[in-house]
């Protein structure tokens, strides 16, 4: 099966829904499209934490009732809501073919991130070898497994020994587990194809829905569609999103900021058409459930819009309108209150992050302008396409359009922030904000390219435009002009796309590798299933080398179901006893006690061991030690049983 049809389940999976929810919500089509990712995470998000409380199975069978709940209750809302429709400006709601025009644009941003997916991953059902890769899809198999989706319920997953509390985003899981349900694919297939198609789809889209957001005001339909539908396409050709965070398996927080955009537009539209707030509610729902940081750039851009825009050009009056965004927040608060409380639990460990430079304040100035921050740095600076997003920031401040600029700065010195800290109360407030992100500039300047696509977009059709015209005057006006138009922006767009073609099919494409799991490990994972009482015990491995795919590839319980670099983390006195002193049990009496009080039995070892990563001391010398009896070795993965006293956990 190719990499596109195996696409297109995942992608009916992540529209279909919302779309039907959204549809029942009286959204026009254009909008109902755009935010339906969000609504359908906002169905999976509403239903995994009370089904998870209760002890249900989350599955496609409670997804489908939550969905059906969830559409009625749209259904219903809408009759109660319709006295606040707001139809004369339902009146100017986006015409047909402008409609198509952005449509075009947006199907020609997917099909470039496609490409250079499918370019990129010849080799899509193997193993990837990124950190976190193993963890995304060992929460797949666990909500496959147990039913269990609760974002709250995750620390019996990965604090093994203890199952202290953990809160961790589940959203994106729980949905790529309907989606192995329905058509019958591994936990890392799902993984994949929900991985790719989250990429592709979501960033175009968020684009054009930006861009139409901010040019529809100050300028006509047909000029705005032009727009929206350069931006879409030209979406494709920054890498900081989705392609380094796609490299960097950050999988959960990639689908959630694709999804921020739509979702602030959808927010701000509900201030107008107050018949949208539950609707606009559930959308924020969703984004929040996939990864907090998602929800907090949605706040960040309508608190922007709010201080810059709508405080000073109101809707129906500042009160009312701030009543409106209140009665949108303060639900979905309520709604989040079991994943603030998990997150608030965290907030050391997120705030503990740290990526300093050390390379001084002025080159972390030029990185966050430029886009040359982590990870970013490994490619050459994209020149042309900043100075593209420079015209359009122009632009912007010439038609007094504030808001995403303001962002752009608060996000610019979160950056220089985190990259090279600096004291005074201002950079107390910038180490709080950057705390949201982990202190991380991969993550910011991923939000920031959220802003410089719709930039990008607008430069590119306000130029060409304006080419054309001139072009139009020294000839007959013709409509065929318009044509020209359309065919110099989509040159352009993939005409950049070409250039960073390279970059980006190798980020898609570098971690699926068969480094950490290749033909052997699989073999030995296979054999490791037909020992006796493998099934029922767990598997003593390393947390750095990979095996921890064990529980996802054949349903093996490892001890490690996360890589938890750089060294053991976790609680877990027993665990850390394996960890550190496994090879010594022939003269440490507290490695029996571990093995047995954990229930060892066998012990899975792999090589190679990658980059910083090294072997726990514990698994080292396990060759030497009486205790352990090696009883598989194809040259990578090595197999051993347990042979001390007491004996292996039956």
């Amino acid at each position: 099966m190719s990499l596109a049809l195996g696409a297109l389940p995942a992608l009916l999976l992540l529209i279909a829904p919302g779309t039907l929810v959204a549809t029942a919500s009286r959204l026009p089509w254009p909008i109902a499209i755009a935010v339906a990712p969000a609504l359908t995470y906002g169905v999976v998000g509403l239903a995994i934490v009370p089904l998870g409380a209760l002890g249900w199975p989350w599955n496609a069978w409670t997804a489908l009732f939550a969905l059906a709940i969830v559409t009625a209750i749209a259904i219903g809302l809408r009759a109660l809501l319709s006295r606040y429709r707001d139809r004369d400006a339902e009146q100017r709601a986006v015409s047909t073919w402008p409609a198509v025009a952005v449509a075009a644009g947006i199907a020609l941003g997917v099909a470039l991130i496609g490409y250079a997916a499918i370019a990129g991953i010849p080799h899509w059902q193997s193993v990837p070898s990124t950190w976190d890769a193993v963890w995304h899809a060992n929460e797949i198999r666990y909500i496959l497994d147990t039913g269990q989706a609760s974002p709250t319920h995750m620390g019996e997953l990965r604090n093994v020994e203890t199952h202290a509390p953990l809160y961790y985003p589940s959203a994106f899981h729980a949905l790529a587990a309907v989606l192995s349900q329905l058509t019958g694919g591994a936990p890392t297939t799902v993984y994949t194809l929900s991985s790719v198609v989250a990429s592709a789809w979501l960033f175009p889209v968020s684009a054009a829905t930006l861009t139409w957001h901010l040019m529809r005001p100050k300028a006509t339909q047909w000029r705005t569609a032009g727009c929206a539908a350069a931006a879409a396409a030209i979406a494709a050709s920054f890498t900081a999103v989705p392609y380094i965070e796609f490299d960097t398996a950050s999988m959960p927080n990639l689908t959630a900021y694709g999804m921020a955009g739509p979702t602030m537009v959808l927010i701000v539209s509900a201030v107008r058409h107050r018949d949208r707030i539950p609707v606009a509610v559930l959308a924020l729902l969703g984004v929040f459930s996939v990864h907090t940081t998602g929800g907090v750039i949605v706040m960040v851009f309508v608190a922007a819009w709010w201080l810059c825009d709508g405080l000073w050009r109101p809707v129906r009056g500042r009160i009312s309108d701030a009543v409106s965004l209140l009665l949108m927040a303060i639900p979905g608060a309520l709604l989040l209150l079991p994943q603030f409380a998990g997150v608030l639990k965290q907030a050391e460990i997120i705030a503990g992050h740290e990526f300093v430079t050390h390379e001084g304040k002025k080159k972390a100035v030029f990185d966050a302008v430029v886009g040359h921050t982590r990870h970013l740095n490994d490619f050459p600076i994209q020149w042309a396409l900043r100075a593209v997003s420079g015209v359009g920031a122009v632009i912007l401040l010439v038609k007094r359009i504030w808001w995403p600029l303001a962002v752009w700065v608060l996000l610019a010195a979160a950056i220089v922030h985190s990259s090279a800290p600096f004291g005074t109360f201002v950079g107390t407030l910038l180490g709080k904000f950057s705390d949201l992100f982990y202190s991380d500039p991969r993550r910011l300047m991923a939000v920031m390219t959220l802003l410089l696509a719709p930039m990008a977009g607008i430069a590119l059709f306000t130029v060409a435009d304006a080419v054309v015209a001139g072009l139009r005057r020294l000839t007959r006006p013709s409509v065929v002009w318009t044509g020209v138009t359309a065919a110099a922006v989509g040159a352009v767009s993939v005409i950049f796309m070409w250039l960073y073609l390279p970059r980006h099919e190798f980020l898609f494409g570098q971690k699926y590798d068969s480094v950490i799991i290749d033909h052997k490990d699989l073999e030995a994972m296979a054999y490791l299933a037909t020992l006796p009482g493998a099934r029922d015990t767990l598997i003593g491995d390393a947390n750095t080398d990979g095996t921890a795919w064990m529980y996802a590839i054949a349903g093996l319980h490892p001890l490690w179901t996360h890589y938890d670099y750089p060294v053991q983390q976790g609680p877990g006195y027993n665990r850390y006893i394996f960890w550190a002193y496994a090879d010594d049990a022939d003269t440490d009496p507290r490695v029996a006690e571990a093995v047995r009080a954990l229930g060892i039995r066998y012990v899975m070892t792999s090589t190679p061991v990658v980059r910083e990563f090294v072997m726990p001391d514990g698994l080292v010398s396990l060759d030497k030690s009486r205790s352990w009896a090696k009883i598989y070795d194809n040259g990578e993965a090595r197999i051993y049983e347990w042979r001390g006293h007491p004996p292996p956990a039956s």
